[in-house]
């Protein structure tokens, strides 16, 4: 049986295609590589006055010919191609990956053959190991099992896109919906349990200031339907678009998303852009939607400029994770830790084979002409100590892209479009307050709200979620309430009331906001004022954070605008020199634990891969890279096989022809080989240019 620490498992994949993430993801990367190697094609061929090279080896030896003075087009070699020392900046869950999966090498590849070293340079203390793995305690009393709630990940799809099953140890069920028909709902000042009933016409009143007919109101005929499914509607020409390029091996569909990632889901709405290419799929109202339409269907399915999201990112994220909806409490299809996530990360901690370094902040990353990556290292626990510096062959760095940003990077060899990837690529705002009560009314009558689900406002609150780790509790005893959850401008709004550890001026403020909006969630008119009271009395303590106010964070996750993630993902999963970006921000799962987890075999894998390319001869290399791309190798691999993110061929490649991962004539190189290779050539290019310039 799995333990815990399994948890972060690849995805696995036992349907019969590959979940659409991926296929967009592969599609991209093709799409980037071929753009890549025809600009580098056409600077070469030009000054060489040569016909242009048809494959990335061939381009290779003509960059070699053009610039025989420069260093090794495959990157400067290890001093002990047995022996390497990497640095990992970061001790959430995509660097505490890397440092497993490093240590899954060095456990089946002999020591006198490969031998990986590595440090963890984690910029926070033993509180906030995990990253966003974060759980906080209330308390350590061992007779309140529950007195916590997650404040970062707490949540897993049960499905093959995150490997999870109840088997794992330590995962419970997640109720996500509201199966008993009990949550409120708290819009316009109307309020109702369950939700309205079936059917009912505009049953919040949001029309109305607008008589029938009029064009700025909302059409009657979507007034009686769940926003959520509308949306749902509206993007399933893509889906059919999409499942016919699988059933004819076509690409056009992805062609259709590629158009679609420089739109905003907003922009799609209004615009008729894109309605003759989309298959002819009946829905309730064909585009363009009005103003307070869009206004309405964000509102009480997203979070307020939600919908300022790339077009592609929200068809992906409908196809991808959805799960199939349940019918009753017993078939939950979501999970969470028992315990808290961190716990996740803390075991990750316990099974590595040297330990994070805490209170180490990474401030500059720099290297050399010989490749040697140096870090520059600030003790945060001892302020007048003086920075440090380390060397190491190759950096894995986890951190977000905003805290990335604030490190000096001038020396680190990295490329303009890596630059502006961090600089402006989209994070998305997040707020969680948890709100510790006496007892958990909530659960009790009139209320019994005894299955989890969430409750839903236009108040600042916007969504209170009910947990779902402690409905087998005393309702007598203390408990905690995740109060509010709110995402983009609703959380940057209540973010102004949480306080920093060293200011708790507004505290007070924001404490009796949440309670006055649980009050009328959770009342009538003639019940508010003694629910308000009982409240104040039950009250014990809150715990507020904003992840844009986290100074390690500035951000709580990757959110791609239109355009981002064709041009700028690319760029992140592409090293630079011996310098590997991973993180949820660099995977096509942004904004889940897997993408993290993923991230980190990706950035191992390439550097296996270009160590390889440099010693084609020294077998230890192929074989770690055999570990990583095969799952039944070893049966406690952490992990599942490559993620099926990293295309396997080129684009226009025979799929059943042979690849290989060095240069050989008459063979075409596997994607990762291809692109390793090429991101060398790329740099070698570049500083050729900027001599002469």
């Amino acid at each position: 049986m799995a333990t815990l620490v399994n948890l972060p498992p690849a995805v696995s994949n036992t349907s019969n295609r590959d979940p659409y993430k991926y296929q967009w993801a592969r599609y991209v990367a093709r799409a980037q590589l071929d753009k890549k190697f025809t600009l580098i094609n056409e600077k070469i061929s030009g000054k060489q006055n040569l016909p242009a090279a048809t494959t990335i080896s061939q381009l290779m030896d003509r960059v070699q010919e053009l610039l025989p003075g420069e260093s090794k087009l495959t990157g400067e070699a290890p001093t002990d191609r047995k022996k390497l020392h990497v640095g990992i900046v970061g001790a959430g869950c995509a660097g505490l990956f890397t440092a497993m999966t490093l240590d899954f090498v060095n456990q089946h590849i002999k020591s006198e053959d490969l031998q990986i070293t590595y440090d963890i340079l984690e910029a926070a203390d033993d509180s906030r190991l995990g990253g966003r793995l974060y759980t906080h305690h209330f308390s350590k009393d061992t007779e309140l099992p529950h007195d916590y709630y997650d404040v970062g990940a707490m949540r897993f799809p049960e499905n093959d896109y995150l490997g999870l099953t109840k088997e794992n140890g330590g995962l419970v069920p997640y109720y996500l919906d509201d199966y008993k028909k009990v949550c409120p709902t708290y819009f316009n000042d109307k309020r109702y349990v369950g939700g309205p009933s079936e059917g009912a016409l505009d049953p919040y009143g949001v029309n109305a200031d607008y008589k029938d007919g009029d064009p700025k109101g909302i059409p009657k005929e979507l007034l009686t339907k769940d926003p959520g499914k509308i949306v749902e509607t509206a993007i399933e020409p893509f889906v059919t678009a999409l499942k016919g390029d699988m059933d004819i091996g076509s690409v056009d569909g992805w062609k259709l998303l590629e158009a679609a990632d420089y739109m905003s889901t907003r922009q799609f709405f209004r615009s008729t852009d894109l309605q003759d290419d989309l298959p002819t799929v009946e829905r309730p109202l064909k585009r363009p939607y009005n103003f307070n339409t869009i206004e309405w269907l964000e509102t009480f399915a997203y979070a307020t400029g939600w919908y300022n999201q790339s077009l592609a990112e929200t068809v992906l994220e409908a196809l991808d994770f959805g799960v199939e909806e349940p019918t009753s409490v017993d078939n939950t299809k979501w999970l969470c830790v028992e315990g808290g996530t961190q716990k996740v990360a803390r075991l990750m901690a316990d099974k590595l084979v040297k330990k994070p370094e805490l209170n180490r902040q990474v401030t500059k990353i720099s290297t050399d002409q010989t490749g040697t990556m140096t870090l520059t290292i600030k003790h945060a626990d001892e302020p007048s100590a003086p920075t440090e510096t380390r060397d190491y062959f190759a950096v894995f760095n986890s951190t977000t892209l905003g805290a990335l940003q604030r490190m000096d990077l001038k020396d680190a060899g990295l490329r303009y479009g890596t630059k502006q990837a961090i600089r402006s690529l989209g994070y998305g705002a997040s707020c969680k307050v948890g709100m510790k009560f006496k007892k958990a009314w909530w659960m009790k009558e009139p209320h019994n709200i005894n299955s989890g689900g969430v409750a839903k406002t236009d108040r600042p609150t916007r969504v209170c979620v009910y947990p779902s780790y402690n409905i087998h509790d005393d309702y007598e005893k203390p408990a905690v309430l995740l109060c509010s959850y709110t995402w983009a401008q609703d959380a940057q709004r209540i973010g102004t009331l949480i306080s920093n550890p060293t200011n708790s001026k507004h505290e007070t403020e924001l404490k009796e906001l949440l309670l006055n909006d649980l009050a009328l969630l959770h009342s009538t008119p003639d019940t508010y004022k003694a629910l308000r009271a009982e409240l104040e009395e039950l009250y014990d303590d809150h715990h507020a954070w904003d992840w844009y106010n986290d100074p390690n964070m500035s951000g709580a996750f990757a959110y791609f605008g239109p355009g981002q993630f064709s041009n700028m993902w690319p760029e992140i999963i592409q090293q630079n020199g011996w310098l590997f970006l991973i993180g949820e921000a660099a995977s096509a799962h942004h904004a889940w634990i897997v993408g993290a987890l993923e991230s980190a075999i990706r950035g191992v894998y390439q550097m296996l891969d270009a160590l390889l390319l440099q010693s084609p001869e020294h077998d230890p290399y192929r074989d770690a890279m055999k570990l990583l791309q095969d799952p039944y190798l070893k049966e406690d691999l952490p992990f599942g096989p490559l993620p099926l993110e990293i295309p396997k061929r080129q684009a226009g490649e025979d799929r059943k022809a042979p690849k290989t991962d060095v240069p050989a004539k008459g063979v075409s190189l596997t994607f990762t080989s291809a692109q390793v290779l090429l991101s060398f050539l790329e740099k070698t290019v570049e500083e050729a240019e900027a001599k002469v310039a």
